[in-house]
């Protein structure tokens, strides 16, 4: 469990975070300069807020009503910085050991990772992925209570990045230690966390599950943050319990139907309607909708065409080449595309207002 209630006033940037996570792994997603790294040093120790709350689970690290600060060296926090901050002059083995007395403990996090083989070696004598891997073995050398990552697979190419994903989900696992990770790789999040916190100018703009806030963000501002690139304007003609009708403002003024929208959603109101790249149905299945749409242009890319749809607004949509026999696309018709409702999002047409 982690509750975070974070004030702190700095120099042209005021840190206001609150949220409350029963899961293990919890990510903060945010642009750049939106504090998610700060937020990871207040949890640490290394930032001091002005007010505010701080547990992991039954552990108090800070409390401003009641006084507590616990000093870094006494959190138990496993931190691993964005350039990894290794020792140079030490060796793998020097690094891995530094703040573990436990000679056992640190062959085994060196075996863990398999880096064993190079335990003598220096830093500078072995590979980016290597160091990552050095870096977070030292970070779990001493058991700590929490894992802090800030941003540390960002450096990396997508293959490795895989491959350290799947061992770290392992890891946490097997020992059941809760993480933090700050990151503006929404892939990331959905790879290795259960909650999503998503910030923006030191505020906590929306959080949830990541799945469910993928597909429900709550403005088109999150939703932009979130990866959607189409918008088309629309209004509620109808909402049920599972699915919400909205009418388009393009030029037929066709309907289409979503699974995903908030709950307390009108009859009648303006939104924006989201309709995903991935969004095209195999089949014309019970939960398809068709529409129709002038194609603007298609791009090809390694395994797909890329389709840009006109429906009032551009669409983005990626066809596989498995789907080509079942698509004959030209640029400048007009075709009918078979889209999910699981894959088309409804929200409002406003930000929130800032406090």
């Amino acid at each position: 469990m982690l509750e975070v209630c974070v004030k702190k006033r700095l120099e042209g940037f005021y840190l206001n975070v609150q949220f409350f996570s029963k899961n293990k792994s919890v990510a903060l997603f945010a642009p750049s300069g939106s504090g998610k790294s700060l937020t990871l040093q207040a949890i640490a120790g290394l930032l001091k807020p002005d007010e505010g709350r701080i547990r992991v689970i039954d552990r108090v690290f800070f409390d401003s009503n009641e006084k507590i600060f616990l000093p870094p060296q006494k959190r138990k926090v496993g931190y691993l910085f964005q350039d990894y901050a290794l020792f140079p002059h030490m060796t793998v083995w020097e690094n891995v050991s530094y703040g573990c007395r436990d000679k056992k403990r640190v062959e085994e996090v060196l075996e863990m990772f398999e880096i064993q083989d190079i335990k003598n070696r220096f830093p500078g004598e072995i590979s980016g992925g290597q160091r990552q891997r050095v870096a977070l073995a030292r970070a779990l050398a001493f058991e700590p209570e929490i894992l802090l990552l800030d941003e540390p697979f960002s450096a990396l190419h997508k293959s490795l990045k895989l491959e350290l994903y799947e061992r770290l989900r392992r890891i946490l696992n097997e020992f059941s230690i809760p993480m933090v990770l700050v990151t503006h790789d929404f892939d990331e999040v959905v790879q290795l966390t259960d909650y999503v916190v998503i910030m923006e100018k030191g505020k906590v703009r929306q959080e949830g599950n990541p799945k469910k806030v993928l597909f429900n963000p709550i403005d088109e501002k999150v939703a932009k943050l979130l990866g959607h690139r189409s918008f088309l304007s629309g209004k509620v003609v109808s909402v049920k319990k599972d699915w919400v009708k909205v009418r388009l403002k393009d030029r037929k003024g066709q309907l289409l139907e979503a699974k995903n929208f908030p709950e307390d959603l009108k009859e009648g109101e303006d939104v924006f309607v989201s309709i995903l790249p991935f969004a095209v149905a195999l089949n014309p299945l019970e939960d398809s909708v068709k529409v129709s749409a002038v194609i603007k242009d298609i791009m090809k890319e390694k395994d797909r065409n890329v389709v840009v749809l006109d429906l009032g607004s551009d669409v983005v949509l990626h066809l596989p080449f498995s789907l080509s026999p079942n698509f004959i696309i030209e640029k400048g018709e007009e075709t009918d595309f078979y889209l999910s409702s699981s894959c088309i999002s409804v929200f409002r047409r406003r930000y929130e207002k800032e406090s």
